[in-house]
């Protein structure tokens, strides 16, 4: 019963980060007001907000305007509560313990919001970096899972390698937010994670765009979200850790 209860957990999680990820790009408070239909404006009762099921029961429309609604809502729903029950089976399993499954539930909020932000609207927003880079720190020196050291490099020189791409491409390389995911990066998994997930995303990046380029859904000059990459390779080494590393590192040996 307790994994069922983490899953609807994270489905109620997602719900919320929807609700923020929509707000913050309109401009509404996050915290404050009920969720309206963003076509007719009708206040949505609780009995359309159950996550994932209220969007297949109203068939993906608006009870009232019948306008489509977004497939964002139960993909991000689903998504989160199925993360959040990935990483509580690590927990169960001994993988982890209940701070690090906390902290790593809480990181995981983060870095969803920056990958569907960054995929809709392609920006990496101060408003979330910047906190994030906050709990990072505080939570990461109390749980003290990475040295100290570790992620202080590893915020410097991650944030440093996308700093000089903005600086030598006058900016059409990546944009600022870029330099702050790299240095909230750091923070997060320390110096030698940061780089694997740093390699995951640019691998990440290189598989997607050449098969874009292929299928002829985008060209040369056509902008990637790459902060949605960044957030998945976080991701893969918050859940894998060393793992990937290790793997890589067989292959020479």
């Amino acid at each position: 019963m307790l994994p069922l209860f983490i899953f609807i957990l994270g489905l109620c999680i997602g719900s919320f980060l929807n609700v923020a990820i929509f707000r913050v790009h309109d401009g509404i408070s996050v915290a404050k007001g009920r969720s309206r239909c963003q076509t007719c404006e009708e206040p949505i009762t609780a009995r359309d907000l159950i996550p994932v099921l209220s969007f297949f029961i109203l068939r993906g429309r608006c009870r009232k305007c019948k306008n489509v609604i977004s497939w964002q809502y139960p993909l991000v729903e689903f998504s989160t509560g199925l993360l959040f029950l990935l990483f509580y089976l690590k927990f169960e399993q001994g993988g982890i313990d209940l701070l690090t499954l906390v902290r790593d539930w809480i990181f995981l909020g983060f870095l969803i919001v920056i990958f569907v932000y960054d995929f809709r609207h392609l920006f990496i927003l101060d408003r979330f970096t910047v906190p994030a880079m906050i709990v990072a720190i505080i939570l990461n020196l109390w749980i003290s899972p990475v040295p100290a050291l570790s992620l202080i490099s590893g915020a410097i020189i991650l944030g440093s390698f996308f700093y000089l791409q903005f600086v030598i491409s006058n900016g059409t390389w990546v944009g600022g937010g870029d330099v702050r995911m790299g240095a909230l990066i750091g923070l997060m998994l320390g110096l030698s994670q940061g780089l694997v997930a740093l390699f995951i995303a640019y691998l990440l990046g290189a598989i997607i765009g050449v098969i874009l380029l292929l299928s002829k859904r985008a060209g040369r000059k056509t902008p990637i979200a790459f902060g949605t990459f960044l957030a998945v390779g976080t991701i893969v080494i918050l859940f894998f850790g060393d793992v990937p590393l290790q793997l890589y590192l067989s292959l020479f040996v």
